[in-house]
C-alpha cells in the first residue's frame, strides 16, 4: 500500500511483513535481512531535512529487456550457491500453505495452464537473478539485473524494491509482482528503475 500514488508518506511496521496470508511465506525473506526489526518508511518526497536518507529509490522507467530464461536457464539460477545459500527454509516450503491457497493464487492470476509448484520455479529464479545475474544490463560499467518474467509470475516484489534482495547492486530494474498491482496501482509488466543513491 505505500507505494500507491495516492499514499505520500506511509510506513510499515516490522510486525506487517508476516500478516497477509500470499505473502507471509515470501516475506520470510525479511526476517533474514539486516532490516528485521525496522519500520519501513517509504515516501513520496525527500525526506533529507528529517536526517532518513533513502535506502533505494524507486521510479518507472522504459527499458524492456529482451534476454529472458527458459525453463532451463530459471533452473541454472536456482541452482547457483549464492541462491541457495541465501534462501530461507520458509521461503521453500510451499507444501505448508496447502494448496487451496495456491489454486487460489492462480485463479487471480488467471493462471490456468501452469501448476505452483512450476510457478515457483520462476519465483526462486527471479529471486536469484538479483542475487547473482545471469540476466542483467550493463550501465556505467556496472551490472544491472532485472525481472526474468511478467508481473502475473513474479512474486514479493517488494523484496528487490526495498533491498532486502539484491542489495549489492547499485540499481536493479524490477517488474512489480500481483500486489504491488493490486494494492499499490503500480503498472503491471512495466520496468521499475530501483537505484541506491
Amino acid at each position: 500500500m505505500p507505494l500507491s500514488k495516492e499514499v505520500k508518506i506511509g510506513f510499515v511496521p516490522s510486525d506487517a511483513w508476516g500478516k497477509y496470508p500470499f505473502c507471509r511465506r515470501p516475506l520470510s525473506w525479511y526476517k533474514a535481512s539486516p532490516f528485521v526489526g525496522r519500520i519501513l518508511v517509504v515516501s513520496s518526497f525527500d525526506l533529507k531535512e528529517y536526517h532518513f536518507p533513502p535506502e533505494t529509490i524507486i521510479r518507472e522507467s522504459d527499458i524492456q529487456p529482451s534476454n529472458l530464461p527458459d525453463r532451463e536457464g530459471k533452473i541454472k539460477l536456482i541452482e547457483q550457491g549464492s541462491y541457495q545459500k541465501a534462501k530461507s527454509t520458509e521461503w521453500e516450503d510451499i507444501d505448508a500453505e496447502g494448496p487451496e491457497l495456491h489454486n487460489q493464487w492462480l485463479r487471480m492470476m488467471g493462471l490456468r495452464e501452469v501448476s505452483y509448484e512450476e510457478l515457483f520455479i520462476t519465483h526462486c529464479a527471479n529471486h536469484a537473478n538479483f542475487i547473482e545475474p545471469t540476466y542483467f544490463i550493463i550501465e556505467e560499467n556496472e551490472p544491472v539485473p532485472y525481472s526474468i518474467d511478467k508481473t502475473s509470475h513474479i512474486c514479493s516484489a517488494c523484496l528487490e524494491f526495498f533491498n532486502i534482495i539484491g542489495t549489492n547492486f547499485r540499481k536493479k530494474y524490477v517488474v512489480p509482482c500481483p500486489g504491488a498491482v493490486l494494492f499499490a496501482g503500480m503498472a503491471a509488466n512495466r520496468y521499475y528503475e530501483v537505484l541506491r543513491p
